[in-house]
C-alpha cells in the first residue's frame, strides 16, 4: 500500500512541476517549442559571426568611399568587386549572426510533416529540416544523459538520426508522445522507450 501511495506523490510531485515545453495549436497542425536555452557553443558562434559580419560590412563600405587618389581609374572595377564579394560575406555572416537559436517542431497534419524550424529575432521561420509522416520510425521517450529529465524523440525511419522535441518530466510527455504518435500513426511497438 504505501509503494503505491509513493507511486502517486511521485506522480503528483512530477505533474506539478512546470513544463519547460509549449505546445501551441495552429489551424494547419500545432507547433512545439521546446523551452531549452540555447547552447553555449552555437551562442558563442552567432557573437563571433555578428563581430566579423559587421567588420566585413565596415571594410566593404570604405573600400567604396577611399579617397580615389589611392585608386586609378582602371582599380574601380576592382574596388567595387572586392566591396561586392566583402559585402556578400557580411550578410551571410549577419544573417547567421540574426538567426535564432531556439529550435521548434512544427508538427503539420495538413501536409503530412515534421518540420524542425529557427525563429530568427524577428519571428520569420527558417526550416533546417523536413520529414514527411511516413519517414517517422518511432517516437520514444529517453532520460535525458545530464539530468534526471526525459527527452521526446522522433526516429528518422529506422537509423539513429533523432530529432528532439520537448523535454520534461516522464509525466508531462506522455500525453504529447501519445499525441504524436497518434497523429503519425505509429505502430505500438514504436512507442516508448528507446532501448
Amino acid at each position: 500500500m504505501s509503494d503505491m501511495h509513493a507511486s502517486v506523490v511521485g506522480l503528483q510531485t512530477n505533474l506539478a512541476k512546470p513544463s519547460s515545453f509549449l505546445v501551441e495549436d495552429t489551424y494547419w497542425g500545432y507547433i512545439i517549442r521546446s523551452g531549452r536555452g540555447p547552447s553555449l557553443g552555437v551562442a558563442l558562434a552567432q557573437a563571433v559571426c555578428f563581430f566579423f559580419g559587421v567588420c566585413l560590412l565596415t571594410a566593404s563600405a570604405g573600400i567604396l568611399v577611399l579617397p580615389t587618389l589611392f585608386f586609378d581609374g582602371e582599380l574601380g572595377a576592382m574596388r567595387v568587386g572586392s566591396s561586392a564579394l566583402f559585402g556578400a560575406f557580411a550578410g551571410y555572416l549577419l544573417w547567421f549572426a540574426s538567426r535564432g537559436t531556439q529550435a521548434e517542431v512544427h508538427v503539420d497534419t495538413s501536409m503530412g510533416e515534421v518540420r524542425e524550424v529557427i525563429c530568427n529575432r524577428a519571428g520569420k521561420p527558417t526550416t533546417v529540416s523536413a520529414f514527411g509522416f511516413e519517414t517517422i520510425g518511432g517516437v520514444f521517450l529517453n532520460p535525458h544523459p545530464k539530468s534526471d529529465a526525459y527527452v521526446l524523440s522522433l526516429r528518422y525511419r529506422n537509423t539513429a538520426q533523432t530529432v528532439s522535441v520537448a523535454e520534461g518530466t516522464e509525466a508531462q510527455l506522455i500525453a504529447l508522445r501519445d499525441r504524436l504518435a497518434n497523429d503519425l500513426m505509429i505502430t505500438p511497438a514504436s512507442i516508448g522507450r528507446a532501448a
